[in-house]
Formats: structure tokens, C-alpha cells, sequence
């Protein structure tokens, strides 16, 4: 009968490890998740921003051009004279 009793205290001591193990990785994967989700948040953030520097720089290569342009015209509009 002891036998008996030592081995269902050994199953019920197993049990609550097992119960601590899994609060335990249930504890980790909720920190996984949630900076998962903060990294997701920061790869979107800066997606938008290297897409907002993109248009930026294709701004003023635009602008440059016109301004090239425009000082050819006056150059050789000055030459003509």
C-alpha cells in the first residue's frame, strides 16, 4: 500500500512540474508574440520611411534636372545674344 502511495505522490509531483513547465513556455511564447508583433510594427515603420526617403531622392533628381535644364536654356539663350 505504501508502494501504491509513493507512486501516485510521484505522479502528482510529476503533474505539477509539468504544470510549471508548460506556465513557463506559455510564459515565453506570449513574449515571442508580442515582440513579434513589435517587430512587425517596426519593419512596417520602416518600410514606409525608406519608401518616403525613395520618392524624396527621386524628387530632387527631378528638380536637379529641371534646374540643368533651365540653366542650359538661360546659357544658351545668353550665347544667342
Amino acid at each position: 500500500m505504501e508502494n501504491i502511495e509513493e507512486l501516485l505522490q510521484q505522479i502528482l509531483n510529476n503533474q505539477n512540474d509539468l504544470k510549471q513547465d508548460l506556465s513557463d513556455i506559455k510564459s515565453k511564447l506570449n513574449s515571442v508574440v508580442e515582440q513579434t508583433s513589435d517587430l512587425t510594427e517596426f519593419k512596417t515603420h520602416t518600410n514606409q520611411n525608406f519608401n518616403d526617403i525613395k520618392d524624396t531622392l527621386k524628387f530632387l533628381l527631378h528638380k536637379e534636372i529641371e534646374t540643368e535644364r533651365e540653366i542650359f536654356k538661360l546659357k544658351q539663350i545668353k550665347e544667342i545674344k
